[in-house]
């Protein structure tokens, strides 16, 4: 039997109806009917048709498993956007990488091949911008051997979830001293690589740096990769975009307003008493449910009659 919740969107309209244990049977029963109708859609949902709309795929092009944490880090960086522009940048800058990215970033130096990238641009970042990027990773792999190994120094197997790792993490790819990489001043004009690299502690919700971890974490199934076998899918934090913020407020995985680190905790934990080994399974679904417009901003009956979650749905 599901664990009630003790707060949150539908312990509130549990308890404006019902009063007493009453609320407790309610939760469960509310709890229940959204694990059912969830894991139905999860069950159903062609989750190869929406692959090519996300960068993940670029992940799969690679077999050995550095290839796929070095592919993954640089495609989760630069997944904000249009989809569109999202996977050709994605492809641009892996296409600087060859056959095996792992290997090409342990001999990058940016002070030689930054001009090699001088045509690479995305929305907020620069060619100059993807150097660095590749100069930290560099230094990561040099001073801790995987991007895992640098993840995991910040992280117990008793943490309910990775918010004190990926505070760890981001702190030592932004530790190598990339500000000598910049122009004098151009870091008091823009962030530069640092947007790529967020913290929880700075409030962000960190939905790219989420991303990664979720398709390092999870056991491949064809979508997510399994790459990393020393973090817990039941520690993951959901990758909080738009998307996933609204959808989450329609069937009440959160009531919370401003997208945040802390709405993507409260929705993990509503999705943790639906699945406490492993919360954010219902990530790519519910987000590509949005990404592909199948679920409106506003009441629409065409679509929502054909919503595979509309029995659920509040909107």
């Amino acid at each position: 039997m599901l664990a009630p919740s003790r707060g949150g969107a539908h312990a509130a309209w549990c308890s404006n109806y019902v009063a007493g244990p009453t609320v407790e049977l309610c939760l469960i029963w509310i709890m229940s009917s959204l694990k059912h109708h969830l894991d139905n859609f999860l069950d159903t949902f062609p989750r190869e048709k929406h692959l090519s709309n996300d960068p993940v795929q670029f992940v799969h092009r690679y077999e050995d498993s550095r290839d796929r944490e070095i592919a993954g880090i640089i495609a989760s960086a630069f997944a904000y956007g249009n989809v569109k522009s999202v996977l050709r940048t994605v492809d641009s800058a892996l296409s600087y990488l060859g056959s095996s990215p792992a290997r090409t970033i342990a001999s990058f130096d940016p002070r030689k091949d930054m001009r090699r990238l001088r045509y690479f641009y995305h929305r907020f970042n620069t060619s100059r911008d993807l150097a660095v990027l590749f100069w930290i990773l560099r230094r990561t792999l040099e001073d801790y051997g995987s991007l895992e190994s640098a993840f995991t120094t910040g992280l117990s197997s008793q943490d309910t979830d990775i918010t004190a790792a990926l505070e760890n993490f981001s702190n030592i790819l932004l530790g190598f001293g990339h500000e000598q990489l910049y122009p004098r001043g151009e870091l008091k004009r823009r962030i530069g690589v640092r947007f790529l690299l967020p913290r929880p502690s700075e409030g962000s919700a960190c939905k790219r740096m989420n991303l990664f971890l979720r398709w390092m974490v999870r056991p491949e199934d064809g979508i997510d990769c399994g790459v990393w076998t020393n973090v817990a899918p039941r520690q993951l934090i959901i990758p909080l975009d738009t998307h996933i913020a609204r959808i989450s407020s329609y069937i009440g995985l959160t009531s919370m307003r401003s997208p945040g680190w802390s709405m993507a905790l409260d929705i993990t934990r509503s999705l943790r008493r639906l699945h406490e080994d492993d919360p954010v399974r219902y990530d790519f679904a519910l987000c590509h449910l949005g990404i592909a417009g199948d679920c409106p901003r506003k009441r629409n009956l065409e679509k929502c009659i054909r919503c595979p979650i509309v029995a659920i749905c509040k909107l």
